[in-house]
């Protein structure tokens, strides 16, 4: 198949890959390379936990690749991946095995913004071998030709039981029109609430009957999971709120970034689709989306526990002892933890009093071979080892041990531990089994409308009704330009 860009790919290639983020704190996951316009995160202090190795026979690895290494001795493949000091470790490390087990030699290109160099490859014929991408950033590349079809020579080749070895979400973000892509090595995470400790432990009884965490892990899942409802959240966060006179120090919640995610998903909750990728339209100026924003913004700004904060983005806020509970991105206790304060996640609450939460997410990041691939061969087969179970713990050490895309991966050493940190990533683990991948072919563009007016909103310049209509307008209007380009 020939590659042939459009002129949209050169004018939104390097926006796509920020398709899930907008706010400059992370690409999807966990932080990212900091950015020019936006506070940069604490650098990770003290000394890094220890490497883990892998171990299949403590897990159940029912329904995961049938792989045998292909013997590469004397081949050489090229790897493009993210300019970010964390993934480099995980690619260095996932290379180490993989040449290990087949011979090969892999030459690995950190590229500073990966989606964008993938374009101006493929148009100039010389892509990488493989290249670790975002699901979500590659639907230019998948639509014009850019990258093979991965669902017989890897998937299938494997015979690898799709539903029992991957998160929903993961490899729905690979997935386009029921073929895989590329090979997920992360999913959402966006699923938390991150709760400062310390406010808790100070706060004593105030926060009886309101603070999940209390309950021991063996009550989970119908107890300590997820906050109940948004009451039971907005209360926690008041309890938790530090004063100084009328000035506040430390606000109950903010949520502010990732709002395209949190409205999808409270838009879910209600059965309401944000986004119909089979129609290629949105789905917003209705009374779901006016729901989803009065819980998001609305509410929480009139009791007084939430403002919009100059940092823009819920983890700097939280990183930089702003607020208690950070919502939105779960990389935000991790990081507040580096600053010093103790933290863990919680999932959010479901939108609908009473019922179990559910999620859509954009999944994570994975690896895909370009078909202009020099040595083709060669990045398929470092496919098929990037759906092992090896290849999977590998990567998901990442940050200390983010979102998987492999259910092998759920009952795994990375999330077990007595730390609070351990103990909110198990919490997370449960979310992950509800969590939906929230559709390819949308502009990356609208993410930034919907952050513009619901900065509006913030500021009390239109009401929830007025800014569900237009974002409606304006992203329909986006993506028709989107569309024609």
């Amino acid at each position: 198949m020939t590659f042939q860009p459009s002129r949209r790919q050169f004018v939104v290639g390097s926006s796509a890959l920020v398709a899930g983020t907008l706010v400059g704190c992370s690409t999807n996951n966990g932080p990212a390379a900091p950015s020019t316009s936006q506070p940069s995160l604490v650098a990770p202090s003290g000394t890094a936990a220890p490497e883990l190795q892998p171990d299949a026979s403590k897990v159940d690895v029912t329904g995961g690749p049938q792989w045998t290494p292909a013997d590469l001795s004397g081949a050489t493949l090229t790897m493009w991946g993210l300019n970010y000091a964390p993934h480099i470790e995980r690619y260095k490390l996932m290379v180490k095995r993989f040449e290990e087990a087949t011979g090969a030699t892999v030459k690995l290109q950190p590229q500073d913004d990966v989606g964008q160099q993938m374009l101006t490859s493929l148009a100039g014929g010389n892509p990488p071998d493989v290249v670790c991408l975002l699901g979500i950033a590659s639907d230019q590349l998948v639509s014009q030709g850019g990258l093979l079809d991965l669902t017989d020579v890897v998937y299938g080749d494997l015979k690898i039981d799709m539903p029992k070895w991957w998160l929903p979400d993961a490899i729905g973000a690979y997935t386009f029109g029921g073929r895989q892509f590329g090979v997920p090595v992360e999913s959402s995470p966006h699923a938390g609430v991150s709760c400062r400790l310390d406010l808790i432990a100070a706060a004593g009884s105030k926060v009886d009957g309101l603070w999940p965490g209390a309950e021991p892990e063996d009550a989970w899942p119908a107890k300590g999971v997820h906050f109940q409802d948004f009451d039971q959240m907005f209360e926690l966060a008041k309890a938790l709120q530090q004063k100084s006179g009328e000035k506040v120090k430390v606000w109950g919640q903010n949520g502010q970034g990732w709002e395209i995610h949190r409205l999808a998903a409270m838009m879910f909750q209600q059965d309401t689709l944000w986004w119909d990728e089979a129609a290629g339209t949105f789905n917003l100026d209705n009374d779901s989306c006016v729901q989803a924003l009065e819980y998001m913004i609305t509410k929480p700004y009139a009791l007084g526990i939430e403002a919009n904060l100059a940092a823009q983005s819920t983890v700097n806020a939280y990183v930089a002892g702003q607020t208690a509970l950070a919502i939105g991105n779960d990389s935000a206790a991790g990081e507040g933890t580096k600053a010093g304060f103790k933290g863990t996640n919680v999932v959010q609450p479901s939108i609908v009093p009473g019922a179990e939460p559910k999620f859509l997410g954009p999944g994570g990041w994975g690896f895909e071979v370009p078909v202009k691939a020099k040595n083709q061969a060669a990045g398929i087969e470092f496919a098929r080892f990037a759906t092992t179970y090896e290849a999977q713990f590998t990567f998901s050490q990442i940050y200390g041990g983010m979102s998987p895309a492999c259910r092998a991966l759920i009952k795994s050493e990375i999330y077990q531990g007595d730390t609070p940190l351990k103990s909110g990533q198990r919490r997370l683990l449960v979310a992950g089994e509800n969590t939906q991948f929230q559709g390819h072919g949308f502009d990356p563009q609208v993410a930034g409308m919907f952050t513009a007016i619901l900065g509006s909103v913030r500021e009390g310049k239109v009401t929830t009704q007025e800014a569900a209509a237009e974002m409606q307008k304006q992203a329909t209007a986006q993506q028709k330009r989107y569309a024609r380009t």
